[in-house]
């Protein structure tokens, strides 16, 4: 009989998590203000989908870096109908907050 693995949940290599929502990635920014920008936007790209939007619907997530913190941007699509939901785009803005610089 197989021994179960000896490694701590935490430490287990999972897959990738699959998202139950319909969700776009905005932007991302080392300023939350030029990520916001970026979300107006994509607003004024899509006024269909984003009259839908409800205040939920849009994730602004602090994310911490090695050095510093970058704020991205989410549009969960769930009350937007399918025929109305834009596809996923390039980011904007897309800054590079992983480079070396």
């Amino acid at each position: 009989m197989a021994e179960p693995p000896r490694v701590q949940p935490s430490k287990r290599k999972t897959a990738k998590r699959k998202s139950t929502k319909p969700l776009i990635e905005i932007g991302r920014a080392r300023h939350k203000a030029d990520a916001i920008a970026g979300l107006e936007r994509w607003k004024a790209r899509h006024p269909d989908a984003a009259a839908q939007l409800q205040p939920a619907d849009v994730l602004v997530d602090a994310m911490r870096g090695r050095y510093s913190t970058w704020t991205r941007i989410r549009i969960n699509l769930e009350h937007v109908p399918e025929d109305l939901r834009p596809a996923q785009e390039p980011l904007d803005p897309d800054e590079k907050i992983f480079s070396n610089s």
